[in-house]
């Protein structure tokens, strides 16, 4: 096989950490990697050159240490190297989750896709990057599956989508097709993994405005400096109090901001403060993927404007704010709350879904 020229620079790179033995050792001893180091690493496994004992090593030894920030960036480069390609517009915006978060295992409601759709209505340009259900009942896209989007469009489509209603979908299988020589060693190992945390980091489209969300409190800031470390505009980095991926209505969010490269705040956001009151855990359950499009064609026809309106919209909030759309929390409510109400979330839903079937014939 004929390697280009940056995989070889790769195979140099690993090679010069003392290839697996030498970076296994290191990891096994509680030594963080390079960039450099973690990225190499990571690109062997991807283009199927590691050995299966290799890939289990280094994913549970990563997560016994727990992955640095310079790791981290590593790691979403070599994602990123293997992406397949997808051009965005400036400014595009995506709200995703991290996931693992123990109450969505059984009755999850698909926050971040709903808010997306919101977000989209209310005037930010969006494509959310996502995956079906590793551990709850129904993953994003597994609930777009049930909305009836065709969800495998490649990067074209995906960009034509966004183009046209300010609305796209890109599907993490399509996008990063070398997870193929990871995937079956995470399923084996069955345990949550560093793994876990690549994707909402590695947006096929490199947007630079996200709102991540994270249901495991060590990770957050980690996150929060990989993303300021890769440049992004406007992010925010949320982890619910209950130990949701998002910001939440049942406690206290706990949110990182980051700013034109920086991590500039570290802040407690309280609901109340935007008008939206506390309530318990019951109030804002999903379930399947087919109980999640009735919940969200209930809220985006205004006849259901409880607990779960609330949380949709606090999360679209974000995502206008780091869009540039709004200027705080509050106004970013009234915004959300207002384009689920008049009509447009739902439009959102239609144009998205007839595009999307239309483009993948």
């Amino acid at each position: 096989m004929i390697k280009d020229n940056k995989a070889v620079e790769v195979d140099e790179t690993l090679d010069a950490h003392g290839g697996w033995p030498g970076v296994l050792s290191d990891l096994v001893a509680g030594v963080d990697l390079t960039p450099a180091a973690s990225r190499a690493a990571l690109g062997s496994i991807l283009r199927g050159e590691a050995s299966d004992a290799q890939v289990a090593g280094f994913i549970v030894a990563l997560g016994m240490k727990g992955g640095s920030v310079l790791e981290l960036t590593g790691l979403v480069e070599a994602m990123m190297d293997a992406a397949a390609p997808l051009d965005l517009p400036a400014g595009t915006i995506d709200i995703v989750g991290s996931g693992g978060a123990p109450s969505r295992r059984k009755h999850a409601l698909s926050v971040s896709t709903m808010a997306c759709f919101v977000a989209s209505a209310a005037g930010a340009v969006v494509c959310k990057h996502g995956s079906v259900a590793a551990s709850s009942s129904s993953g994003s896209f597994d609930t777009l599956t049930a909305l009836g989007l065709a969800i495998e469009l490649e990067g074209e489509g995906v960009a034509r989508c966004v183009e046209e209603v300010d609305l796209g979908f890109a599907f993490a299988k399509t996008f990063h097709p070398a997870m193929r020589f990871v995937g079956p060693v995470r399923s084996e190992l069955g345990v949550p993994t560093t793994f876990n945390f690549l994707g909402p980091l590695s947006h096929p489209g490199g947007v630079r405005r996200q709102v991540v969300g994270v249901s495991d409190p060590t990770m957050a800031p980690r996150l929060a400096g990989v993303l300021a470390a890769r440049g992004s505009e406007h992010a925010l980095v949320v982890h619910g109090g209950d130990r949701l991926d998002e910001i939440t209505t049942t406690d206290l969010t706990r949110i990182y901001e980051v700013r034109d490269g920086e991590v500039v705040g570290d802040t407690l956001f309280d609901p109340e403060s935007v008008g939206i009151r506390r309530v318990n855990r019951a109030e804002i359950q999903g379930g399947s993927p087919e109980e999640n499009v009735r919940i969200m064609h209930e809220l985006f026809s205004g006849s259901d404007t409880g607990p779960r309106a609330d949380i949709v919209a606090v999360n679209a909030a974000a995502g206008l704010l780091v869009a540039g759309v709004v200027d705080d929390f509050a106004s970013g409510v009234d915004a959300a709350k207002e384009a689920m109400t008049n009509g447009r979330a739902a439009t959102q839903i239609t144009a998205v879904i007839d595009l999307s079937n239309e483009i993948a014939g």
